[in-house]
Order: structure tokens, then C-alpha cells, then sequence
């Protein structure tokens, strides 16, 4: 294990932020946007997303910067519906240059809050 990372979002405070269209285009991929509105639960699903994204860049050790994009992390999920993080772009580069190998994630949700948890290794 190289790093681990938490967060945890406020659903309503996401739900607020995701009224703003340019919001939801800045952070989310094409993907994960109708991935999120195709839930019941869109503001969660929106949440633990941007959870995972957050807690990612607490594993690799990295605080948004220039070079950090909320587009080259993206969440999708397996046939199981196992949540994984894919990369793009810098962040992908970042991921292979370090030597990273793989990245673990797990999501969890109430109607109030989205946690998220990644081990890199």
C-alpha cells in the first residue's frame, strides 16, 4: 500500500453545487453525469463521486493544482456494480510515473452524506 484516502460529502451541499451546469461539466465526465441522472438518487450518486475524486488525490499525496483535473479521474462501475477509478490524461501520467499499480475504492451513502475510500498501491 502506497497511500490511502477518505472524504466525505455533504449530499445536500453537492446537490446545491450540481444546480450550477458549468459545476457538473467542470468535475464530472460525459459518463458519470448520465450515470448520476439515471439513478434515483442522482445527488447522492453525485456526491460519492466527487468523494472518490477527492480522496484519490489524498492517496497519491497530490492537492488540486494546475495540472490536477477533475475530469481525469473518473468513476464507473463494474457488471457487479463494483465502483473503480479510471484515469486520463495528467492524472494518468502522474499514476504510471509514481509507479503505482492499482487503485482500491469503495463508496457509501446515506440521504445526507457520501463517503469514499481509496488505497493506492
Amino acid at each position: 500500500m502506497r497511500g490511502i484516502g477518505i472524504d466525505i460529502v455533504e449530499v445536500d451541499r453537492m446537490a446545491q453545487k450540481c444546480q450550477k451546469p458549468e459545476f457538473v461539466k467542470m468535475v464530472f465526465t460525459a459518463d458519470e453525469e448520465a450515470y448520476c441522472l439515471a439513478q434515483g438518487k442522482s445527488n447522492e450518486s453525485f456526491a460519492a463521486r466527487f468523494a472518490a475524486k477527492e480522496a484519490y488525490m489524498k492517496a497519491i499525496g497530490l492537492g488540486w493544482t494546475n495540472d490536477a483535473q477533475f475530469h481525469d479521474i473518473e468513476v464507473y462501475n463494474l457488471p457487479s456494480g463494483q465502483p473503480k477509478l479510471r484515469l486520463h490524461g495528467n492524472g494518468k501520467l502522474f499514476f504510471e510515473n509514481e509507479g503505482f499499480s492499482d487503485i482500491l475504492l469503495t463508496l457509501s451513502h446515506t440521504s445526507q452524506t457520501a463517503v469514499a475510500v481509496v488505497i493506492v498501491v
